[in-house]
């Protein structure tokens, strides 16, 4: 009588290790795309604050896009790194007046 249970218990684990050596999910990993740096820097960042916020939606209202390191400058303008109409990184500075310019 135990026999039966023995080879059913067997049969079962048999077609178990089966199923998981044809699913990709089991375990077995997918060739992925090579990782490339953004040289604007990481796309999510820490909490910002309201201010950071405000700054980021100014800049982008002015033409540019990936607002990235938004930051408070000692004089009280805002730098950060953007990307221009042209799709090229560029840092860009907001200052006190709601003007944004391009620096080098």
């Amino acid at each position: 009588m135990n026999r039966p249970l023995i080879v059913l218990a067997i049969v079962l684990a048999a077609a178990a290790t089966q199923a998981e050596a044809r699913s990709p999910i089991g375990g077995a990993t997918m060739p992925r795309d090579a990782l490339t740096a953004d040289p604007l820097g990481p796309r999510s960042e820490p909490t910002v604050t309201v201010a950071q916020a405000v700054a980021r939606t100014q800049i982008e209202k002015n033409g540019y896009s990936s607002v990235r390191g938004v930051s408070r400058g000692t004089d009280g303008t805002w730098h950060a790194v953007a990307r221009n109409a042209s799709n090229t990184p560029v840092a860009v500075v907001l200052d006190n007046q709601g003007k944004v310019a391009e620096t080098r």
